[in-house]
């Protein structure tokens, strides 16, 4: 299949070029006797695709590569349905070669087809970049605050410098990704050196890491140094960058293992839909969700009352991917609009349009 350089840009790409297109297109397909109808099925498939493809060339400029190209490629390819809004047969007839062809006039929607791209564009990006935020256990000696504060900014520092994607611990953006909390602890013990009392401080750091939104520790690092001196926060500090250099290569690593099985981890969503008219369309909804959202292992409506329905998703990989998936123009365009009212961890409410 010929590959098309492609500008993503709504920048760059006037707002003339996001019209709809309509294109004339054929699809062929091999088949045996007696199996026809499955011959038509893919010839029709295929033209959807190539009309997709032929409008798609018609309308972007070629200057620049998207990265990952064919992967994305792929992804639209495979929701073809999902861009064209009007379908007419041309025509069609099984060949003397043992082919099926299919000829269609079709109304791809462009526009949609560009920001489906973008989003697509962005899961690959939250692949490649784990998403972490940094924050102090709640609890911690009030005395203790400034020295977790400069742990917090040290790790920050380190994790940008790694290539992590860091965000503030309160950040609703966080809602995908692994959180590092810092708790500290200092006893003091008396030792004697050369006749003398000298004061040994304890320093204990711990990180525990976190999944966002459920707040599970999923791994933990933990170091120990004990510093004399009669100054405790002096001690404190300085056996504190000892633990830190100690854990932070343990704790990078962890993250990085971390992030790779938490992309495609199976994990129960619990999803609100509302404004939905009856229970049978409740129950189609979950047969979409269960055929059509790449990630959904399955879909189970749990309840339906007054116009709710609520549903437990298994999923594989974090929220945000569902959201991001059903909020897809493919998706919208094939099944049903809506708008994200809220999203709590693995909670999610959406009000159907």
């Amino acid at each position: 299949m010929k590959k098309i350089l492609l500008i993503i840009s709504f920048l760059i790409i006037p707002i003339s070029l996001l019209a709809g297109e309509t294109v004339t297109v054929t699809g062929v397909s091999f088949f045996e006797k007696d199996r026809t109808a499955i011959a038509r099925e893919k010839a029709l498939a295929e033209a959807k695709r190539m009309a997709i493809e032929k409008a798609f060339g018609a309308k972007i400029t070629s200057k620049t590569v998207v990265s990952n190209f064919e992967v994305l490629q792929d992804q639209i390819m495979s929701r073809s349905s999902g861009y064209i809004s009007k379908v007419i047969i041309i025509k069609e007839e099984a060949t003397n070669l043992g082919t099926y062809e299919v000829t269609i006039k079709a109304d791809v929607e462009i526009g949609s087809v560009v920001d489906d791209m973008d989003r697509f564009q962005k899961i690959l990006g939250w692949q490649k970049n784990p998403r972490v935020s940094v924050s102090v256990e709640k609890g911690l000696n009030a005395g203790y605050l400034p020295s977790a504060n400069k742990a917090a900014s040290f790790l920050t520092r380190e994790l940008i410098g790694n290539g992590f994607s860091v965000f503030g611990s309160s950040d609703n953006k966080i809602q995908m990704g692994l959180n590092i909390g810092i708790s500290i602890e200092v006893s003091t013990s008396s030792s004697v050196y050369k006749g003398l009392p000298l004061p040994v401080n304890e320093v204990s750091l711990t990180l525990n890491i976190y999944r966002a939104g459920d707040r599970e520790i999923i791994a933990t690092s933990n170091a120990v140094k004990s510093v004399g001196g009669v100054n405790k926060l002096k001690a404190l500090d300085k056996g504190l960058k000892f633990c830190l250099d100690k854990v932070w290569r343990d704790t990078k690593d962890q993250l990085v293992d971390l992030w790779e099985k938490e992309l495609y981890n199976d994990r129960d969503l619990y999803l609100t839909l509302k404004a939905i008219p009856t229970h049978a369309e409740a129950i189609q909804i979950s047969s979409i969700l269960n055929a059509d959202v790449k990630g959904v292992v399955s879909s189970k409506l749990i309840n339906f009352n007054n116009g709710n329905a609520q549903y437990i998703v298994k999923y594989k990989g974090w929220p945000e991917y569902f959201v991001n998936e059903i909020q897809m123009s493919y998706f919208r365009n094939r099944y049903f609009n809506h708008i994200i009212e809220n999203i709590m961890g693995n909670n999610i409410v959406i009000v159907k349009k």
